[in-house]
């Protein structure tokens, strides 16, 4: 199988995520997609982050119609700080060694790759699907074929595997950062979530202030 990873702090996932996700499974012609919640991300404070078990479960409503979509808790259930070559070593021990992992990730994370613990040994573990993200962060890579500066880190090879993995998504202008501020304001965010997260959400008094 060819399987992919999609981690997140999914706070919350809305259809941004969706369609990029399920672009990725059909540009690539992977077997699935694997939505990997974070519990304690070394890369984001963890105080605008909501529990754990609310993120999973509006994970779990949003692609509950989707049969190659799959959800794993194996991130929000470790102590601690979570790693990604921690999650694909499970993932690894899960699915063995004749099955293929494919790590999605946007061109802001790959631009911060370096900062990754064990980035070598991620690399060679599993490959890595960049997908553009809107607004694209980095002037030189809008609008332009130039790959992302971050992918620089990695041999040859490794470069052109990276580039030949590539996806583009269409533009959404979508984020869960957006979202959080138009519940703070009391803004309706119909349409930029599933129907079930967005009711989610109102009965569980989910990102408002106080």
């Amino acid at each position: 199988m060819n399987i992919g990873i999609f981690g997140g702090s999914f706070n919350p996932i809305h259809i941004g995520h969706l369609i990029a996700a399920e672009e990725v499974f059909q540009q690539r012609a992977l077997s699935k997609i694997l939505f990997v919640p974070t519990g304690i991300s070394p890369h984001k404070e963890a105080g605008v982050l909501i529990a754990p078990a609310h993120r999973y479960q509006m994970i779990k409503e949003a692609i509950g119609d989707n049969e190659h979509f799959e959800l794993s808790d194996v991130e929000t259930k470790r102590p601690g700080r979570s790693y990604t070559i921690d999650t694909i070593r499970v993932f690894k021990e899960i699915y063995g060694e004749k099955n293929n992992l494919y790590l999605i990730v946007g061109t802001d994370m790959i631009n911060e790759i370096s900062t990754w613990k064990d980035v070598d040994v991620l690399s060679r573990m599993c490959s890595f699907i960049v997908i553009n993200r809107f607004p694209v962060p980095l002037h030189e890579t809008a609008g332009t074929n130039k790959s992302p500066r971050g992918i620089a880190i990695f041999p040859p090879g490794k470069r052109r595997e990276i580039e030949s993995l590539k996806v583009t998504i269409p533009s959404i202008g979508v984020s869960s950062s957006e979202i959080r501020d138009r519940l703070k304001r009391g803004v309706g965010i119909q349409y930029l979530v599933p129907r079930c997260v967005e009711d989610y959400i109102k009965k569980n008094n989910l990102y408002r202030e106080g």
